[in-house]
């Protein structure tokens, strides 16, 4: 049966239509793909040169989305971060998560547990009143909490007691570097007159050995009776246990919302403009090395000249070691003489260019060391932060 002409007219014009609305929508689904990469290389060249502008100057007032950008920035591996700010030969070390090493076991567990029995043990001072837990406390940082510890008679020290975490990773150690190893380190309390007071350490073994308890447990741990080396490595052993990740451990390692966006934003502020990178970098935030920031004090009743009781050299007058920032939040107060309350006063430190010493007669003038005294670390230069910026800095700080 022969179909009708206009039935025949009608599909064929159906399906011309079917294919040229096929065709059509193919082609404008190719013209808006085009579209949208072309949109998507705009946006790209956009955001690209606002990460530059972001990077040379950082708004002191961002808006939510200039922290979202910051932020992006940042949270990806350490070797793809803005470049840090640092004077000129500076090589700072990279920010890292740190190695924290694993809980001993066996024989180095054992040493140890030994070491933090000594620890906590007021037999260890004359007085039989002073342990070490007395001026490192566990609450408190591993510090005390105060300007300058007390010791025996209750005779007051001239310096903050350090905070103990990562001590066995930042040899010299002491605010003056009196100590290369942290077995010397900890012994030099127990014969410091301002602290345990013993006349020497011979006497300190002694009444070690002289409880049953402690005869046993060296027997066990050295296989004899106890010595000043021993006793200096089970100290040095339980020491060395005594450090935990921090949040920028975390983030380091990839968990990026471990630090919020006005974090992020001080982590900048700390390796760009604040400076702070020229001294606390790596994964221990220090360089471990010894400035000057201008608060000797010489010729003032907090005088304290710091590396030079070490070395001698004029050069050392008035410089001290660089602390760990790592829990810096715990461990308050700061500075080697514990001057500083809190991380915000601290900032406000850096910012008007840390302290001055300058002769105040002409007896301070005659004074040798002064003009050493004077001669402060020339990263102590005067910035200016809002705010805003001062909040977001310490919370990075916090954070660490």
């Amino acid at each position: 049966m022969t179909r009708p002409l206009p039935l025949l007219i009608a599909f064929w014009a159906i399906g011309t239509a079917v294919v040229f609305t096929a065709a059509f929508l193919e082609f404008a689904k190719g013209r808006e793909a085009a579209r949208e990469e072309r949109f998507a290389l705009i946006e790209a060249r956009a955001l690209d040169q606002r990460e530059r502008v972001l990077l040379e100057a950082f708004p002191s007032d961002p808006s939510d989305r200039d922290l979202v950008i910051l932020a992006g920035l940042y949270r990806q591996p350490v070797e793809d971060f803005p470049p840090v700010s640092v004077f000129p030969g500076i090589e700072a070390e990279p920010f890292a998560p740190l190695a924290i090493p694993p809980r001993p076991e066996g024989l180095e567990l054992e040493k140890a547990q030994l070491g933090f029995r000594l620890f906590r043990d007021p037999m260890l001072s004359r007085s039989g009143q002073i342990a070490c837990q007395n001026c490192h406390n566990r609450e408190l940082g591993w510090g005390d909490g105060l300007q300058s510890s007390f010791g025996h008679d209750r005779a007051k020290g001239t310096r903050n007691a350090p905070p103990l975490f990562n001590a066995g990773l930042r040899a010299p150690l002491f605010w003056d570097g009196r100590a290369d190893t942290l077995e010397a380190q900890a012994l030099m309390p127990l014969t410091d007159p301002r602290e345990m007071a013993n006349h020497d350490l011979a006497s300190v073994v002694e009444r070690i050995a002289q409880r049953a308890d402690y005869q046993e447990a060296f027997r066990s741990v050295y296989g004899g009776a106890p010595s000043t080396a021993e006793v200096a490595d089970a100290l040095a052993s339980f020491q060395r246990t005594l450090e935990e990740p921090t949040r920028l451990d975390r983030f380091l390692s990839g968990q990026y919302r471990a630090l919020s966006n006005e974090q992020i934003w001080g982590m900048h502020i700390f390796r760009t403009k604040g400076g702070c990178a020229n001294c606390h970098n790596g994964p221990l935030l220090t360089d471990n090395k010894f400035h000057n920031l201008g608060l000797s004090f010489l010729g003032r009743p907090r005088e304290d000249v710091g590396r030079y009781t070490v070395t001698n050299s004029l050069l050392d007058v008035g410089r001290f070691k660089t602390p760990s920032l790592r829990h810096i939040s715990r461990t308050a107060p700061y500075m080697h003489n514990g001057i500083i309350r809190d991380l915000r006063r601290v900032v406000r430190f850096y910012e008007v260019g840390g302290g001055r010493t300058s002769a105040r007669n002409e007896a301070e003038r005659d004074n040798p060391l002064m003009r050493f005294a004077g001669m402060t670390s020339p990263f102590l230069e005067p910035f200016s932060l809002t705010a805003r910026e001062r909040d977001a800095l310490v919370a990075f700080l916090e954070a660490l």
